[in-house]
């Protein structure tokens, strides 16, 4: 059976999320797709273009429960995450399987991410990389561009567990920290206070919000830094 696929913008789709697994966004690009956080397996996803990469917000079981799957189909397809969660992939409890009464060890990034770092999907599209620790250390978050002229226009915000609609993710998980939470949900309001306003903003859970409501959030609970 497929799981649904709701469109965000032309070139932007998400699963809704399900039992033991995330929101699963879909980017589909000039002639290929990229996963985030690939937690339903091949054969429930719907995409146009072949996915030729797959991207992990952070290692918690319902974000990379199929990321196995994924690479048993095409092992040479790269799975790319920062290396400040690789220490939970082979830890059931760090990667929280155990929770979801399917404790097992996950395969390894082929390429660690870095902050800041910038991955050229094709020559219209590229996704910046902002490490966001605080559900966990290797948490990150991922601004979509698609180059317009000369600049690269935001497409979406996607956020993982960092920053959901009207909330942030738990910090009481093995790794989670409520001080590096709050340096990141001041950074992301930095990020997204220059952003379009109505730039959709796609977290890992539950609904989708906007830049601007994201930061009026923000203000409400004082996380402007």
């Amino acid at each position: 059976m497929k799981h649904q696929l709701i469109e965000i913008t032309p070139e932007l789709s998400y699963f809704p999320e399900a039992f033991r697994s995330c929101n699963v966004y879909l980017l589909t690009c000039l002639d290929c797709a990229v996963l985030f956080d690939p937690s339903i397996s091949p054969d429930k996803v719907i995409s146009e273009r072949p996915i030729t990469k797959l991207i992990a917000t952070h290692a918690h079981y319902d974000h990379i429960g199929s990321v196995n799957v994924w690479k048993q189909e095409v092992p040479d397809r790269p799975f790319l995450m920062h290396p400040g969660d690789i220490p939970m992939l082979d830890d059931s409890s760090a990667n929280a399987s155990v929770f979801f009464g399917r404790p097992g060890a996950f395969a390894h990034p082929d390429h660690e991410l870095s902050d800041e770092e910038v991955i050229k999907i094709d020559r219209e599209y590229s996704i910046r990389v902002l490490n966001t620790p605080g559900h966990t250390m290797g948490s990150s978050c991922f601004i979509i561009y698609r180059q317009v002229g000369h600049e690269p226009k935001p497409v979406a915000l996607i956020t993982g567990d960092t920053l959901f609609d009207c909330g942030w993710g738990r910090t009481d998980f093995i790794t989670g920290d409520d001080t590096l939470m709050r340096r990141s949900l001041e950074r992301l309001y930095r990020v997204l206070i220059d952003m379009p306003p109505n730039l959709p903003v796609c977290p890992g859970h539950a609904g989708l919000t906007t830049a601007e409501e994201a930061c009026r959030f923000l203000r409400m609970m004082r996380f402007t830094g």
